[in-house]
C-alpha cells in the first residue's frame, strides 16, 4: 500500500467529520467579521488591506486550531484502537504511514481553509465595495501554509504518543505555547534587556524572537504582503525605525515556518519508528 493511497483515505475519512467542518465554519464567520474591525475603530483607516491584515491576526490564533482537531489523532487514535496494526499488515512501513496521513490531513486542511477564506472574501467585497487579488492570495497562501504547518506538528505528535489523552494533551499544550503564549517570550526579553516594554520602536532581535514560533513568522509574512501592495501600510522597517537586517528578510521567516513543519513530522516519524506496537 503506497503513502498516497493512506493520504486518499485520510482525505475521505476527515472530509466527513462534522466537528472539522464545524470549525472550519467558524473560521469563516470570524475571519470575516474580523475584517470588517477596522471600519468600527475610530480614526482606523479603514481599507480592503486594513481588514485583510486584522483578520489575518484572527487566523493566526484560530488556524492552528483547524489543523490541530484535523490531524491530531490520526495515528494515536489508530494506535491505541488496535487498528494501526492492521493497516499496517497491509504493508505500507511505517514512514509511509506517517507521509500519507500528513498529505492527507493537509489536503483537508488546505480545502477547508481554502474554502473559508473565499466565503470571507464575499464579506469583505461587501463592506469595502473590492477585494485586492493579489494580497489577498499572498494572504490565503501564507495562511493555509500554517494550517500545514501545525498539520505537521499534530502529525509528529500522534506518531510520538500511543493514547488519545497524551496526543490531546500534547496538542494542547502545542496551542497555547506557541499561538496564544509566545508573544510572553519576547516581551519578557525586552523587559530584561532594554529594562522596560517595548514602546514605539523596537531593536531586531525582539522581532526575530516573536517570527520563531508558526504563528509568528505567518504574521511576519503577512504583513510583508501587505506592505508591498501598499507602502502607506505598517511594515517591519516602520517598526525598527530604520532598515531591516539580514535576518529579518521574508525567507527567514518562510524557512522557520518550513522548520516546524518538518522537524516535527521527522521525530515524530523517529519515535513512531523505533515504538513497539503491541
Amino acid at each position: 500500500m503506497s503513502w498516497r493511497i493512506i493520504a486518499r483515505r485520510e482525505f475521505t475519512d476527515a472530509v466527513q467529520s462534522r466537528l472539522l467542518w464545524g470549525v472550519v465554519a467558524i473560521v469563516a464567520i470570524m475571519i470575516a467579521l474580523t475584517s470588517a474591525v477596522p471600519l468600527l475603530l475610530p480614526g482606523a483607516n479603514a481599507s480592503a488591506l486594513s481588514g485583510l491584515g486584522a483578520a489575518s491576526e484572527f487566523a493566526a490564533m484560530l488556524v492552528p486550531i483547524v489543523a490541530l482537531v484535523a490531524a491530531y489523532l490520526a495515528i494515536a487514535g489508530e494506535r491505541e484502537s488496535g487498528s494501526l496494526r492492521l493497516l499496517l499488515a497491509l504493508e505500507p512501513n511505517r514512514r509511509r504511514v506517517v507521509l500519507g496521513k500528513f498529505v492527507g490531513r493537509s489536503a483537508v486542511v488546505v480545502a477547508g481553509l481554502s474554502i473559508g477564506f473565499l466565503l470571507a472574501s464575499g464579506v469583505t467585497w461587501f463592506v469595502y465595495g473590492g477585494v485586492p487579488i493579489v494580497p489577498f492570495l499572498a494572504v490565503l497562501t501564507l495562511t493555509v501554509g500554517l494550517g500545514v504547518a501545525f498539520v505537521g506538528l499534530a502529525i509528529g505528535i500522534s506518531a510520538a504518543t500511543s493514547t488519545r489523552s497524551r496526543a490531546m494533551t500534547l496538542g494542547i499544550a502545542s496551542y497555547l505555547g506557541l499561538s496564544l503564549l509566545w508573544d510572553l517570550i519576547p516581551q519578557g526579553a525586552h523587559l530584561v534587556v532594554e529594562g522596560g516594554p517595548p514602546s514605539g520602536s523596537v531593536p531586531g532581535w525582539f522581532l526575530l524572537l516573536e517570527g520563531f514560533s508558526p504563528s509568528g513568522a505567518y504574521s511576519a509574512l503577512v504583513i510583508r504582503a501587505i506592505s508591498a501592495s501598499d507602502p502607506s501600510m505598517p511594515s517591519a522597517a516602520d517598526l525598527l525605525g530604520g532598515t531591516l537586517p539580514v535576518y529579518l528578510e521574508w525567507w527567514v521567516f518562510a524557512l522557520i515556518l518550513l522548520a516546524w513543519t518538518v522537524l516535527p513530522l521527522v521525530a515524530g516519524y523517529w519515535t513512531f519508528a523505533r515504538a513497539d506496537l503491541n
